[in-house]
């Protein structure tokens, strides 16, 4: 389930990433593009980047599950990294769109709604930094 959980925040954070991308050079905001501001920039490399580790991540972890080695450790650090990562890309190309980003004529307010929830469901992010932590320090009560 955590693995199809990071599928998805992987899926709807590119969607995200692909309207910033496509939309930034079209709009212009006080004589200039949003293409050309470095906060826009920042925020498709960071995005871009953050995407990919998160890819590489599930790919690692998805090869170790068919190897079937253990997992429990790589498998709450993908949970806790792809809703956040998501969250914070989606969150991003929102505010890109401006008002545009926050209407149901956007996808972006559907996956922010559900990517928030997944950072609940099948255990929190907390819980999950928990658990990696206890793995790799090994402090088992």
């Amino acid at each position: 389930r955590r693995m199809e959980m990071a599928a998805w925040c992987i899926g709807a954070a590119q969607r995200a990433l692909d309207m910033m991308r496509e939309y930034a050079p079209q709009r212009k905001t006080f004589g200039h593009k949003l293409s050309e501001r470095q906060s826009i920039q920042w925020w498709v490399a960071d995005g871009a980047a953050k995407i990919h580790a998160a890819r590489l991540m599930a790919y690692d972890c998805a090869w170790k599950i068919d190897q079937g080695r253990d997992v429990r450790t790589e498998i709450s650090m993908i949970k806790f990294y792809a809703t956040e990562m998501a969250q914070e890309i989606i969150d991003n190309a929102m505010q890109c769109f401006g008002a545009m980003g926050m209407t149901k004529e956007m996808p972006l307010h559907l996956f922010a709604g559900r990517i928030r929830n997944m950072r609940i469901y099948d255990g929190p992010s907390e819980v999950h930094r928990m658990v990696v932590a206890r793995n790799l320090m090994d402090t088992r009560p």
